[in-house]
């Protein structure tokens, strides 16, 4: 439920008399402290996530550059013999 929908229902049950405005306001509180540490929850499995994997420097792509390249060339001189 996305904050703005929970806001609306919070505010909808008030109007109806199925919670005191204390309550909406608490029940506010806490429905937006739940999202934003589910939200949290998310980010950190992700960076836990990211920082396992070993990304690709530019030294490496460097590298395989040249290795292409030497590949290429050595491709090239074999067809003209």
């Amino acid at each position: 439920m996305t904050l703005e929908k929970a806001d609306a229902f919070v505010k909808d049950m008030v109007e109806k008399g199925r919670l005191t405005v204390e309550e909406g306001k608490e029940l506010q509180s806490e429905l937006k402290r739940k999202g934003q540490a589910e939200v949290q929850g998310v980010f950190d499995r992700v960076n836990a996530k990211t920082q396992k994997v070993q990304y690709a420097t530019k030294d490496d792509l460097s590298r395989l550059e040249n290795k292409l390249d030497a590949l290429l060339q050595h491709r090239t001189s074999e067809s003209k013999e």
